[in-house]
Order: structure tokens, then sequence, then C-alpha cells
């Protein structure tokens, strides 16, 4: 009994401990398994979490791109569709008509890349012709018996003479690209050359009729009209970005250029001069401009967008070509319903057109404060030589280097732009870059008595503000209108793009009209004659912008007209 007992003890023990080993087991492999599954868990996360946040910033980056796109192009004063990408007639824009066929087909590019590099081209030697002379300009008045004061009246006679060039070719691009554009760039290269030759010829009317040629020389009417009218809509961003890029980089190439002429330690003599260089410079450059647009430029293919009548399409295709007839036909049939169009009804049409446009609140604010900011602009960039060499005594290699580094600071400005535009309306950003402007040019005048306290950290910190904050003004306004204006306008030799073309080289014009009638006060008192009363107009601009605050939104798709 007592070995039975043992036994039994013995084999209650093993069996205890068996069924411990098993248990333990048994868990050793569900932790295992649990440890497995964690693993696996923390593998997929390592791997999963990284490749989401790559895709993240990429869409973020991707997103700030698009901003930063969408604000440059708003700039190129295109505005031929609203903003709104997926609207039908923007894409009807995009088809044409198949005569064999009878049904629409997408458009297929009918231009050359070497065409479309040229038309950028010309925006970009405009730009720096207009502003390569604004280092020099005083100098080349004084060396020729004036005054430095007229400085601004040289400058100036571009923007003037592109007043009247710009309706001349927004009419001209109606019929042809190419003609006109070699028409502009023989009119610049002549414009060139008179301004070379005006100091040997001792002549200060041939300075002044060379800026006049020049003006005629820019054909920015023609490059827009020509992004408008050849590119689909899908590319036109892309397009106006390159525009607008363009006439940046010539805005700073032009001082830059004068700059580097001043560094060069070139013998002068009676031709060639620190104020003859950029004549001679420009005149060659418009001279390669002139020949490639003969032998490259070619004139691009304008597509049918209606269709023709039904009588040339196949009866095949008869339901196709009926949905494409207009519901009012204007042909000779007796039976359908006939447009007259006499004298007395364009001229009613013309009347209500312009009362719809000067009733439109939001583009008429959006056109006024263009015009402030291309005053303010002009005002800042004309006036630089003449008050930098009085108060610091910069010579032009000084002013023009300082000029061409303003003209790179349009990009980050850009961006900055774009970014922000993303948070807040159009409208918003309107009021806070006008308040910024109205604190640039308080904070650049000179409240003391004597010039010598002037500081130039003052200046110089002030100049910039202003010079961003118009620029950044510009483009948030130019969104605005873009927005606002109706479809209706974009039609036409006198379309929304040329006013508003208009509205800001009247702007640039006037601007060199105050720097030259405050130098003839003293240049003493040019900082403050141009910049106090700037001030006071900024001040009322933003106060009428407050005041139609409500007004500034974008307008119904459908409510175009």
């Amino acid at each position: 009994t007592t070995i039975r007992n043992g036994l039994n003890n013995s084999s209650y023990h093993a069996a205890l401990t068996n069924s411990h080993q098993t248990s333990d087991n048994d868990e050793t492999d569900e932790a295992d398994e649990t440890d497995e599954t964690d693993e696996k868990d923390e593998t997929d996360e390592q791997w999963g979490e990284p490749i989401l946040h790559k895709i993240q910033n990429a869409r973020l980056k991707l997103t700030q791109a698009s901003h930063y796109t969408k604000t440059l192009a708003t700039q190129a004063l295109i505005f031929i569709h609203h903003t709104d990408s997926h609207d039908s007639d923007d894409d009807d824009a995009d088809l044409t008509f198949d005569p064999y066929s009878g049904r629409r087909r997408k458009k297929q590019p009918t231009r050359s890349k070497i065409s479309s590099f040229l038309n950028l081209v010309s925006t970009f030697l405009y730009m720096t012709n207009y502003y390569i002379v604004a280092p020099t300009s005083g100098l080349y008045a004084a060396r020729l018996g004036s005054t430095e004061a007229l400085s601004g009246i040289i400058i100036g006679m571009t923007p003037w003479a592109a007043l009247v060039s710009s309706i001349l070719y927004s009419w001209w691009a109606n019929h042809s690209y190419k003609s006109a554009l070699i028409f502009a760039s023989a009119c610049s290269l002549i414009g060139n050359v008179l301004y070379a030759l005006a100091l040997p010829c001792n002549s200060l009317t041939m300075v002044i009729i060379a800026r006049l040629l020049n003006g005629f020389g820019g054909a920015r009417a023609i490059n827009r009209r020509y992004i408008a009218d050849v590119f689909t809509s899908h590319e036109r961003t892309a397009a106006s970005v390159a525009f607008v890029t363009a006439g940046a980089l010539g805005m700073a190439v032009g001082p830059g250029v004068a700059a580097i002429v001043g560094y060069l330690d070139i013998p002068e003599n009676t031709y060639w001069t620190e104020e003859t260089a950029p004549g001679y410079i420009m005149f060659v450059a418009w001279t390669v401009f002139f020949v490639s647009a003969i032998l490259f430029f070619k004139e691009p293919q304008k597509l049918t967008a209606l269709p023709p009548s039904s009588s040339s399409v196949n009866q095949n295709n008869s339901h196709d070509t009926m949905e494409m007839q207009p519901l009012l036909s204007n042909t000779s049939n007796g039976n359908s319903f006939k447009q007259t169009s006499t004298p007395k009804t364009r001229v009613s049409r013309l009347a209500l057109s312009f009362t719809a446009f000067f009733s439109n609140i939001p583009v008429m604010t959006t056109l006024f404060i263009y015009f402030i900011l291309k005053l303010a602009l002009e005002c800042i960039l004309s006036s630089a030589p003449s008050i930098t060499a009085y108060y610091f005594h910069w010579n032009t290699t000084a002013s023009g280097t300082f000029l061409a580094i303003l003209g790179i600071l349009i990009f980050p400005a850009n961006l900055v732009l774009a970014k922000v535009s993303r948070r807040y309306s159009d409208r918003y950003l309107i009021i806070v870059t006008l308040l910024m402007l109205i604190a640039g040019t308080f904070g650049i005048l000179f409240y003391g008595s004597d010039s010598t306290t002037y500081s130039m950290t003052q200046y110089v910190t002030f100049a910039v503000f202003i010079f961003l904050s118009t620029n950044m003004l510009e483009g948030v306004n130019m969104s605005l209108l873009s927005k606002t204006i109706p479809k209706s306008w974009a039609r036409g030799t006198f379309n929304s793009g040329l006013l508003a073309t208009e509205a800001g080289t009247l702007g640039r014009a006037m601007g060199d009209v105050v720097i030259s009638a405050t130098a003839l006060a003293g240049f003493d008192k040019m900082l403050n004659l141009t910049f106090a009363p700037l001030a006071f107009v900024s001040i009322v601009i933003t106060i009428v912008t407050w005041k139609v605050y409500e007004y500034l939104v974008p307008v119904d798709q459908d409510d175009e007209d």
C-alpha cells in the first residue's frame, strides 16, 4: 500500500509537472506568436508611415507649387476665362470642329516651340530695354546740356508711347503675329541706334524720340494675345508664368547690365560712354531678335471653332451636326432667324458695355488699385538713382546693382504670397498689402532738416518694403480681377487684358512725370515731394477698398455679362 501510494504520488506529480510544462509551452507559443505579430505590425508601421509621410509631403509641395504658379499666372493679364478650370465653356475652347466627321475633336498644337520662345524673348528684351537706362538717364541729360531732373521724362517716354502702341498691337494681333513682332522689334532697333548716337550729335531730342520708339517696340499686347490664342486652357497657366518670369528677369537684367558697364574699365570716347552703352548693347540684342523673328517665327494656324453649314457635312452625321448648329442661325435661309446689325444698334451695345464696365465695382476697384501700385513701383524704381546719388553719393554702378537686386526679389515675394493666399481671401490680402504700402511710404520719408542725417538703412529698408508690397499687391489684385471680370469682356480689340495693361502703363507713365516734376523743385525736396503724396493716395485707395469690401468677391460663373 505504501509503495502503491508512493507510485501514485509520483505519477500525480509527474502529470502535474507535464501539465505545467504543456501550459508553459502553450503560453510561450502564444507569447511568441504575439511578439511575432507585434513585430510584424511594428515592421509594417516602420515601412508604412514613412511612405505616407512622403506622399503627404509630395502632395503639399505640389499644392504649394500650384499656388505659386497660379499667383504668377494671374499677373500676365490674360483674362480669357475664369480660373475655374472645370468650366464647360473653357473646355469647349479647346475643341474644334472636324468638317469631315461632323464631330468635335481636341485641338492639336499648331505652334512651334521656337515661336513660343521668341514670344517670351520679346517681352524680356522690352523690359530690359525699359530699365537699362534708369541708372544713367539723368547723367545723359546732363551731358547733353540739360538737367538731371529730366531722367523721369526720358524713362517715361516709353510707357507713354506704349499706351498708344498697345491699342495698335491689340488690333494687329487679330490679323498677324509675325508682322507685328517684326515691326515692334524694328522700332526698338532704330530707337536704340538713335539713343546711342544722341551724344555725338549732342541732341536731347534724339534721346526723347529714341525712347518713344522703344515704347512702340513694346509688343506685350501681342505676347499676351499669342498666349491666349495659341495655347490651350490647360497649357495657358504655364505659358503665363513663363511670360511673367521673362518680364521680371528683364526688370532685373536691365539695371544689372548698366551696373556691369560701370564696372568695366573701357576707355570712353565720343561714341562709347557709360551713358550711350545701353543703346549699343540693346541694338545688338534687338538685331539678333529681328533676324530670328524673320527666319524662324511661324505664324500659328488659327483653328475654326464654329461648325460649317449642314450642307457641307455628310448626311450620315447629320444628327451630330444639328447639335452643333446655333439655336438662332444668321444664314440666308428664309426660315431661319436673321440677325441684323445697324450702326444705331452697335452704338447702343457699346454704350451698354461702357455702362456695365463703369458700374462693375470689383473691376473698377482692382483697375484703380493696379494704377496706384504701378505708380508707386515706378516712383521707387525711377527715383532711386537720383535720390541715392544726392543722399548717399552712389554712382550708377551702385544704383544699378540695387535696382537689379530689387528685381530679383519679385520671385520670393510671389512665393510668400502663394503660401498666404491659401489661407486668406483676395480682398483681405489686398487690404493688408495696401497697409504695407502705406507703412513703406511713410517710413521712407525724411523727417529731419540736415540731409546728412538721412540713413541709408532707412532708405534701403523701406524702399524694399514698398517694392515687395506693390508686387504682392499686384499678384493678389490681379487674382481678384481675373475672378470678377466677365468672360464677354475678354473678346475683341478693347478686351479686359488691354484695359488692365493700359491702367498699369498709365500708372508707370504718371510715375515718371511725378519724378521729373519733383526733381525740378530740387533734389533735396525730391524724396518727400514724391512719397508724401503717394502715401496720401495710398490711404485714399485703402479707405475706398474698405468701403466696397463686401463687393470684392468672385462673380457667379453663370452671370458673365
